[in-house]
């Protein structure tokens, strides 16, 4: 019998890449997508797609307890820029354990839950974003209550990239334009293909959770290919599309928190000297994704350049 994951998030870019690849497996994996409006667009089309669409707040237990009932896996993820959250960065937390009791409560078997680690203990207290602050919290949750989980850090995300805008073909100088805030033309990125390659590890991570369970209870994941240059990103713009690109540093995002975070990795990096890939997401059968990958197939599409 196909087994029933529970996704959060599943209308937005984390949830819904794992949801989509999860329903292109009926016979090993059902889909319970959560969502606080089923009547969306985008919840229309995961339902088209075969998933169980149900309506579920995180800020909301009974709706967590109700919507969690018969899963056997769940794949958790919270949005700092969710308005619930940015108006009341302590929600997030709250919503994370949330989620917790809810699948305690039901007897899930596997609970993946995409994470970040403490911008203040990288940064020893000088560069603290919210975002950062929030999720890690759920982490020492989960580890106290013993509950089986595997935790996914997250790179940034490459999409980001068409989702807000960052890059654009100008016509009439024949030349791409990359606008990014605060971040530096060389800062080193480790970089992530969301609808690739987050969806592979956490499907991985529910394929493996029977035979592998001792060895990925509460292991950590790094979910990033490679670390990746703005300018880097540009010149692989210009290797596919034939294109010159030029980068342009924006002063702020317009969010405070988002402006700490970019700043902790102009100069602290993300994730230190771990080697990317993470031998543990290979060792899983995993085959990470690409800036090449993704310019070929997402980005160069969106800004209209054939490939050379």
């Amino acid at each position: 019998m196909a087994r029933l994951i529970a996704v959060t998030g599943a209308t937005g870019n984390q949830g819904g890449s794992v949801a989509k690849l999860l329903l292109q497996y009926p016979d090993v994996y059902r889909v319970r997508a959560l969502t606080r409006n089923p009547q969306s667009t985008t919840a229309q089309q995961l339902a088209g797609l075969g998933a169980e669409m149900v309506k579920a707040d995180l800020t909301i237990p009974a709706d967590l307890q109700e919507a969690l009932r018969g899963c056997w896996g769940v794949f958790g993820v919270t949005n700092f820029y969710d308005s619930k959250i940015k108006d009341d960065p302590g929600s997030e937390e709250r919503q994370g354990k949330n989620l917790v009791d809810a699948a305690i409560a039901n007897g899930v078997q596997c609970f993946v839950w995409s994470t970040l680690p403490s911008s203040h203990k990288i940064s020893s207290g000088r560069l603290v974003s919210r975002i950062y602050e929030g999720k890690y919290h759920v982490d020492d949750y989960i580890r106290e209550k013993g509950f089986p989980a595997v935790f996914l850090y997250t790179g940034n995300f490459y999409e980001n990239m068409v989702f807000r805008s960052h890059m654009r073909y100008n016509r009439e100088l024949d030349r791409v334009e990359f606008r990014q805030p605060v971040i530096k033309e060389t800062t080193q990125l480790a970089m992530l293909y969301v609808q690739k390659d987050l969806s592979a590890v956490t499907k991985a991570v529910f394929d493996h959770w029977d035979g592998r369970k001792e060895e990925l209870h509460h292991q950590y994941l790094y979910v990033a290919n490679a670390r990746v240059t703005p300018l880097e990103i540009l010149a692989s713009v210009k290797k596919q599309t034939g294109k010159n690109g030029v980068y342009d540093v924006l002063p702020t995002t317009g969010v405070p928190d988002r402006d700490i975070m970019f700043q902790l990795y102009n100069e602290l990096g993300m994730y230190g000297s771990k080697a990317l890939p993470d031998e543990n997401i290979l060792a899983l059968g995993v085959q990470m994704h690409g800036i090449d990958d993704f310019v070929r197939e997402v980005l160069a599409p969106h800004l209209g350049l054939p490939l050379v």
